[in-house]
């Protein structure tokens, strides 16, 4: 438990920096309606509901890591009194619910923070394989905490008090509330159980035990001058890369510093005595707190261990829009793993994300290398994704890479290198604004991992060195990278943007409508590709085919690439908001749609337009990149003097890029003179473009992966009443698959597609890689309504071929 809580009680991607989007003003929604959470993390661990703080260290049981957590069923904006909740997972990425194992009222207090180990050998008398808890207890208003032993006999799921009227470990007091959160450890070399708590004067006590109920005062640990306090204090042994084995003592601190703080040193079983009273840091971020490590079982020479840790901090603890749009608050950073390193005499932890997450990858972009003197936006926009690059330069002042940027430029997260630190900037004046990591001032380079979620972004320097953590309050539409270098050039280089599935939704997915482990069922077949069932695996001559499930797939390599055919499902009805699959294969789209390419006489069908524009149309012209005889100008019908705005029907996403062609006046939005091109969902400008003041259309591709299921309308806007180019002219619409959409793309596509009456409302294909990936359909609009899907195959070139299973209709997204 920490401070404040007790004391309150696939593709590369084309630079572009015309397209940029706007912000959008949160929708309140209901934390039951998960559809409907704006600011849910993709990938991290975050509370089902209401609050949650501390993670407690996991234990490894049948299988499976048991995680437990603090969490408030009662909050409404201050937290008060907490409970252990549980959660199980086998790969440290996907958490299974529980639910609550120790509740928050307890005949004589309620549970914090604490610790769980499984006693094999039955040294407290509960029984062999018994988990046994030590806890910190609010036992009243004065906040005085004593340490109590709780043990579980069935498996974790829920725990019993072992007394209510005598502690383990009684408050040195009187009334101390800062006596809290023991953490055991078995001490082999002596045969005892050692717990650490943390204590009011700024430090930490040793306790040892051989029974786990009646414990022995050892010493005293102080933390050095500029740290006011520790909480959530770790005690562990580990194998470092000189093969030498090494006690650790780590703890979450106040005063100079805010994160986990460690000291490497030996323990003689009843003293610790540090390699150096300095303390190293584990992450330099605000917003890594309360922070849990654990054996990595699969580690059998104690050389790898985990960590986890929550990320928040008490000087800002509420400040979150998930709570106050979705009704919760509480994620956790990405587990990592840790590996210790021996250094100038002294040992170094180094964290990295746990390589796990690469199993939930579904995208990658590979932007190459990327020269910068300025800025350069990118024409990737998301809100949940991994960015990773190696930077390097001559000589300048300072590089950067402003990530969840808003269209004005006013909002964003930045991180960059400056003198001599690594920086991380949330731009939030609700938090602490900038956190620093040390950095050789004369370096020239610097590698970086940046883990970017929905509320959070973990940084990663030079394969773990560092780590900076903080949370953001950043809005959904804030979507933009911008790489950028003041006093100089750097080559943002090897540049790969990853996207993973969503991890709530894949810990809570139901049976499968297809899994293609006994034949095609009544799906129908064409052609060769597909032949009359399943595949088992791999097919004669393909590549190895990875993250299929079960004992079949449908994989159309069947006779190699120049196979083809289509597989399709029999007629179904929508019933949930999703559906979802496994994919992978051939990187070969369905054609791009033209939505408009204003050769009418009119704006197009069911487009309107006000103002001078009303009972107008396109114009004839014969502008540089222009395609057929017209485009749509809003120099008609006045001139630049003409105002209004020219709107499409509502139209769904179903592609991944919108793109189209621009020239025309340099009048960006929100100016109320802007003459623009505007993509608006529920009445909110998601992206927006402008001309560059001369009549050569150009190409403009915005990336709308991320919105695909959502109902939009496209405006063309004209308030300049500027004589000097007061009007913009647009030609080509197209939604497809690529920023270079055109008419009459080849049409032998490798993919998965959803159709309503015949017309493919929604469709994917791979990424020429033989593991497949899972994609998830925003298909709610469509509830109700009679859709089949269908597997393409009609390349016969390299990489013509497709792999599908295990198709899924759930609540949540999967992928």
């Amino acid at each position: 438990m920490t401070m404040k809580s007790r004391a309150i009680a696939t593709s590369a991607i084309a630079l572009a920096t015309a397209a940029v989007g706007a912000g959008i003003s949160p929708v309140a929604a209901n934390a039951d309606n998960p559809d409907a959470e704006q600011y849910r993390p993709q990938y991290h661990f975050s509370v089902p509901d209401h609050w949650k703080n501390d993670p407690l260290r996991p234990v490894y049981l049948d299988g499976e890591y048991h995680h437990y957590y603090l969490y408030d069923v009662d909050y409404n904006g201050v937290s008060t009194q907490t409970a252990w909740r549980h959660t199980t997972t086998t790969d440290q990425v996907v958490f299974k619910d529980e639910g609550i194992a120790i509740p928050e009222d307890t005949t004589f207090g309620s549970p914090m923070a604490g610790s769980i180990v499984i006693d094999t050998n039955n040294t407290a008398g509960f029984g062999a394989g018994a988990l046994v808890a030590l806890v910190s207890v609010d036992e009243g208003p004065i906040n005085a905490t004593d340490q109590w032993v709780y043990y579980s006999t069935d498996g974790g799921d829920t725990f019993t008090p072992y007394s209510t009227t005598t502690p383990a470990i009684a408050n040195p007091g009187p009334g101390l509330h800062e006596f809290r959160d023991p953490k055991i450890e078995w001490d082999a070399a002596n045969s005892q159980w050692v717990a650490l708590v943390a204590e009011p004067l700024s430090g930490i006590g040793f306790y040892t035990s051989s029974d786990l109920k009646n414990w022995t005062y050892e010493s005293f640990f102080a933390a050095p001058s500029g740290i006011t306090f520790t909480e959530c204090p770790d005690f562990f042994q580990m194998r470092a890369d000189d093969n030498t084995l090494q006690w650790v003592v780590g703890a979450s601190t106040g005063g100079d510093r805010h994160t986990f703080a460690y000291w490497p040193g030996d323990w003689d079983g009843s003293t610790f005595t540090p390699d150096t009273t300095v303390p190293q840091w584990l992450d330099y971020g605000d917003d890594f707190y309360a922070a849990v490590t654990y054996a990595d079982e699969s580690s059998t020479d104690q050389s790898k261990r985990f960590l986890k840790g929550w990320v928040n901090y008490w000087s800002h603890p509420n400040t979150a829009s998930s709570w106050t749009v979705d009704g919760f608050t509480g994620t956790d950073a990405i587990t990592r793993e840790l590996s210790l390193k021996e250094t100038d005499g002294t040992y170094r932890l180094i964290s990295t994300p746990i390589a796990a997450l690469d199993d939930y990858a579904t995208r990658s972009w590979d932007l190459g290398n990327i020269v910068v003197n300025g800025q350069t936006d990118l024409d990737y926009h998301g809100t949940s994704y991994r960015l990773d690059t190696t930077v390097s330069w001559s000589d300048l002042d300072n590089v950067a890479i402003k990530l969840r940027r808003s269209p004005d430029g006013t909002r964003d997260f930045t991180v960059g290198k400056f003198d001599d630190f690594v920086y991380v900037d949330a731009n939030d004046p609700t938090m602490y604004r900038e956190n620093h990591a040390p950095y050789d001032p004369g370096a020239t380079s610097v590698q970086l991992t940046i883990l970017v979620d929905t509320t959070t972004v973990e940084v990663f320097v030079n394969g773990g060195e560092q780590a900076l953590t903080m949370k953001s309050n950043l809005e959904p539409t804030d979507t933009g990278i911008q790489l950028f270098t003041q006093g100089g050039a750097a080559t943002f280089g090897d540049v790969t943007i990853t996207e993973f599935a969503n991890v709530t939704g894949q810990a809570e997915a139901g049976a499968p409508y297809q899994d293609f482990d006994s034949g095609y069922d009544s799906w129908t077949t064409t052609g060769s590709a597909f032949g009359s069932g399943p595949a088992t695996g791999t097919l004669t001559a393909q590549q190895p085919v990875t993250g299929w499930r079960g004992t079949g797939l449908v994989n159309s390599y069947l006779g190699g690439d120049t196979s083809t055919g289509t597989l399709t499902s029999p007629t179904f009805t929508v019933t949930s908001p999703y559906v979802s699959f496994l994919v992978g294969g051939g990187n070969h789209p369905t054609p791009s749609d033209l939505f408009n390419g204003f050769e009418g006489s009119g704006w197009g069908s069911g487009w309107t337009a006000t103002g001078s524009f009303a009972g107008q149309g396109p114009s004839a012209a014969s502008l540089t990149n222009q395609v057929g005889s017209k485009v749509a100008d809003t120099f008609v019908n006045g001139g630049d003097a003409a105002t209004g705005t020219i709107v499409s029907p509502e139209f769904t996403i179903t592609r991944d890029y919108l793109t189209f062609r621009l020239a025309g006046g340099d009048f960006p939005w929100p100016a109320s003179g802007n003459a623009s091109v505007q993509l608006v969902i529920d009445g909110e400008v998601y992206f927006t473009a402008t001309g560059d003041d001369t009549a050569t259309l150009r190409t403009v591709a915005w990336d709308v992966h991320s919105l695909r299921g959502k109902t939009a309308q496209l405006e063309i806007v004209d308030n300049s009443t500027s004589t000097s180019f007061g009007h913009i002219m647009v030609d080509q619409i197209m939604l497809g698959n690529t920023p270079s959409a055109v008419v009459g793309e080849t049409n032998a596509p490798t993919a998965v597609n959803l159709k309503v009456g015949g017309v493919v409302v929604r469709t994917v294909t791979g990424t020429d890689d033989e593991r497949l990936h899972r994609e998830s359909w925003d298909v709610a609009d469509y509830i109700g309504q009679s859709v089949q899907l269908e597997v393409v195959d009609q390349n016969t070139t390299g990489w013509g071929h497709v792999n599908v299973d295990h198709v899924t209709f759930s609540d949540r997204p999967l992928g």
